[in-house]
């Protein structure tokens, strides 16, 4: 006669991930589909920045914005299969761009920076914008990060809004996820890469 078993979700009766559990943690342009069940998770994601400004002549090219972040915690209130999830895709260098949405199925999304404009140009804002859905099923806990991506100036990239560094100065990449690159100064500049977007989601258990 064969030994009957219980079978219990991974962690707890009520939860099916173990504390501490990573989701995903994904960056510059990887995606994952994943299962939210009930509980508290951590989510720590910002948009790729843009790229700044490509100038012909002796003026400054604006920098690129940084995305959009956030840094908190969220509740799901119901089981959610099959979400979505990506990380922005850094813009390459050589080329005024948008950077990468990162986009977390229906909950949030948080948008690329724009790249700068050139010639002593300026956007009002090229931060990338931040959006979140809110629903009967998931609602956000706390956050210390929840907001646009920073505007740039002109030459300088802006900083990410989750770590405030990493902007490229005139000429240079940025040196960090989410920042923008530097606009192009002097004739024949070219722009130069931005920070990757990233997105990390980790169970946290049942309470916060």
């Amino acid at each position: 006669m064969g030994i009957r078993t219980a079978i219990k979700p991974v962690g707890s009766r009520k939860g099916r991930y173990k504390k501490g559990t990573v989701l995903c943690n994904l960056s510059n342009g990887q995606s994952a589909t994943i299962t939210f069940y009930p509980g508290i998770y951590y989510i720590r994601a910002q948009g790729a920045g843009g790229s700044g400004g490509i100038t012909g002549y002796w003026n400054s090219g604006q920098g690129g914005g940084s995305g959009a972040g956030f840094t908190g915690y969220i509740k799901i209130k119901k089981t959610i299969k099959n979400v979505g999830v990506s990380a922005g895709a850094a813009t390459a260098a050589g080329y005024t761009l948008k950077g990468g949405d990162t986009i977390i199925g229906n909950i949030m999304s948080l948008g690329g920076g724009l790249g700068g404009i050139g010639n002593d140009g300026a956007q009002a804002n090229n931060g990338g914008k931040y959006t979140f859905n809110q629903s009967n099923d998931w609602e956000i806990v706390s956050s210390s990060v929840a907001e646009d991506g920073l505007k740039a100036g002109y030459g300088q990239g802006s900083n990410s809004v989750l770590t405030n560094s990493g902007g490229g100065p005139a000429n240079n990449p940025a040196t960090a996820s989410g920042a923008g690159s530097g606009g192009g100064t002097g004739f024949g500049s070219k722009a130069s890469a931005s920070g990757m977007g990233e997105c990390l989601i980790r169970y946290d258990g049942l309470n916060i």
